[in-house]
C-alpha cells in the first residue's frame, strides 16, 4: 500500500469541490466548516480554485475539478485534502486525473458520499484513502456533536493509531438542521441513543 504522511496541528489542508457546488449555494455552513477546521483542528486552509464554483460551472467542467486534485498532490505546500461536500457525478473527473503524479506524491485525502468514486479508484491503485467527514457535513457541526467525535477525529488524524479500532458513538442523529437558517447553523437534528 502507498501510505500518505501523517498530519499535524498546523498542517495545510486543501479544500476541493469534486462533486457539487454547495459552498456556492450555502456559503455560511461552508465558512463554519472552514472555521472549525482552523480553530478546532488547527489546520491551515487553502481553497482550490473550484472550491466555491457554482454547481452549473462545476458540472460543465469536470476537467477543472480534476485539475484541482492533480495540483494538490504535486504541491509540496499542501499536506492533505478534504472535500467540501459530496454530490453525484465525480465519476466524470476520473479521465482527467494524472494518476502517475498522484501516486508519486501520496497525500492524506478524505471525503464521503460521491467522493467514494475517486477514493476507491485511488485505493484500487494501492493508495490509502480516508472515508470521513467533509467541510460542510461533519466539520461544520463539530460544536454540536458529542464530545467524543472531536477526540476521535484528532486521534485518527494526528496520532496515526493503526491498526485503528473504531468504537461506536453513544448517540446518533439523522442529518442536520436547515443550512439556510443562520440561527441553527451547524446544529444537528435530534440525537438518539445508539442501542
Amino acid at each position: 500500500m502507498i501510505k500518505p504522511k501523517g498530519l499535524n496541528y498546523g498542517s495545510t489542508i486543501a479544500i476541493i469541490s469534486p462533486s457539487n457546488g454547495l459552498p456556492y449555494l450555502f456559503p455560511d455552513i461552508y465558512e463554519l466548516g472552514l472555521q472549525n477546521l482552523r480553530e478546532i483542528m488547527g489546520f491551515e486552509i487553502v481553497e482550490m480554485p473550484t472550491a466555491r464554483m457554482s454547481p452549473n460551472d462545476l458540472y460543465r467542467h469536470p476537467e477543472l475539478r480534476a485539475k484541482d486534485i492533480n495540483d494538490c498532490f504535486v504541491d509540496d505546500n499542501i499536506d492533505g485534502i478534504i472535500t467540501s461536500i459530496g454530490g453525484y457525478e465525480s465519476v466524470r473527473i476520473l479521465p482527467y486525473l494524472d494518476m502517475d503524479e498522484i501516486l508519486k506524491h501520496p497525500k492524506f485525502i478524505m471525503g464521503f458520499s460521491d467522493a467514494t468514486t475517486f477514493l476507491s479508484y485511488f485505493n484500487t491503485l494501492g493508495m490509502v484513502t480516508f472515508y470521513g467527514p467533509s467541510v460542510m457535513a461533519g466539520f461544520a457541526q463539530l460544536n454540536h456533536l458529542p464530545d467524543d467525535c472531536t477526540q476521535h477525529l484528532k486521534t485518527f488524524l494526528f496520532e496515526n493509531p493503526f491498526p485503528y479500532t473504531y468504537k461506536p458513538y453513544m448517540k446518533w442523529a439523522n442529518g442536520y438542521k436547515d443550512w439556510a437558517i443562520k440561527e441553527t447553523l451547524g446544529e444537528c437534528n435530534e440525537f438518539y441513543p445508539n442501542e
